[in-house]
């Protein structure tokens, strides 16, 4: 709060009071007027808050909607406008709450405690543009959807730190978050390439033009082929259908820890599969007799062939390799 301001830098605001209860517009007209000169007042002081505190809580009551809707927008952003003048607005009506939520300076203690109480509350305060560390994470820990789409469209979380680390994390496995993290573009082109599978062909297409540029390789990516061995492993594995086993010959193939979770069937994750088969170099028709014998969900429809087909032969290997290592959260070295 601004302090030690002469009372003679804030305007008359007696004319509020002089109203009389009839004339709707023009006490709106003076409230409006009042909440704009509270907010450009070179200063602030105790008296002067208070004195506005006690005025605007007389009329808000009486103001229509379209009025709330103009005071919550001048007001909110004011670091010294009244907790209580908020707390009027916010208990109004949802666009009216949405505005305050959307443009408040800061959280006060109680409210913070409100909004947390409820799902539409968490929502909401995902939303607020100036959200500290400490209430993303008393947001996170809920593992809410709606909570994390909110967050991933607020713009206060910043593009690197442990809040969008997070957020990358779990849309490796919900694809409809992925989707709202794409729609930021201030992402690393490791954490794009995190969200690949998400992407729609255009945006596949950028991402392996940034990742061309910014990791050429992966060091860590098989560097001979399979041997014929281990390519008759997995045919057979994908003749046989079985998933799982197929999954583990990859994480062997790969060198990775055998715990990683490919989750080559679930929603949104068909096309890793031909990323890895890429990565792996293997030739071209065992890879799509694999596409078409290891589950139905791969091969149900010439169209789903094709997709994977053409993702397939998007990539070079080692551009692969980078892709897979991404959207699986293992560690990618930086080039």
């Amino acid at each position: 709060m601004t302090s030690h301001a002469p009372q003679e830098h804030w305007p008359d605001l007696s004319g509020l009071g002089r109203v009389e209860a009839g004339a709707t517009d023009s006490r709106a007209a003076l409230l409006i007027a009042n909440a704009e000169l509270f907010v450009a007042a070179p200063a602030r002081d105790r008296d002067i808050i208070e004195t506005f505190e006690t005025l605007a809580l007389g009329f808000l009551s009486r103001a229509d909607d379209a009025t709330l809707a103009t005071i919550a927008r001048i007001l909110a952003p004011c670091e010294d406008t009244p907790a209580s003048i908020l707390d009027r607005l916010l208990r109004h009506s949802p666009d009216v709450r949405d505005i305050v939520l959307a443009h408040m300076a800061h959280v006060s203690s109680s409210l913070l405690t409100r909004l947390l109480g409820t799902p539409e509350g968490r929502v909401r305060l995902a939303r607020h543009s100036a959200l500290t560390p400490i209430m993303v994470d008393q947001l996170l820990v809920m593992h809410e959807s709606a909570v994390e789409d909110a967050l991933a469209a607020n713009r206060c979380i910043a593009p690197r730190g442990p809040a969008m680390g997070e957020l990358i994390r779990r849309a490796r496995l919900r694809p409809s978050l992925a989707a709202h993290l794409l729609m930021r573009d201030s992402l690393s082109p490791l954490d794009e390439a995190a969200l690949y599978l998400a992407a729609d062909e255009a945006r596949r297409a950028r991402i392996r033009e940034r990742l061309a540029t910014f990791a050429p390789g992966d060091p860590a990516a098989p560097c001979t082929g399979l041997t014929a061995s281990e390519t008759a492993a997995f045919l057979a594995a994908a003749q046989a259908g079985d998933v799982a086993h197929f999954e583990a010959l990859l994480s062997y193939a790969f060198g990775y820890p055998a715990q990683t979770e490919w989750r080559l069937l679930a929603p949104g994750r068909h096309a890793l599969l031909p990323l890895a088969l890429k990565a792996l170099d293997f030739a071209e028709r065992d890879a799509i007799a694999i596409i078409l014998r290891l589950h139905p969900a791969l091969s149900g429809s010439l169209s789903a062939v094709t997709s994977l087909v053409r993702t397939m032969r998007s990539a070079s290997p080692a551009l692969a390799a980078v892709l897979v290592r991404a959207i699986l959260g293992l560690e990618t070295p930086e080039g």
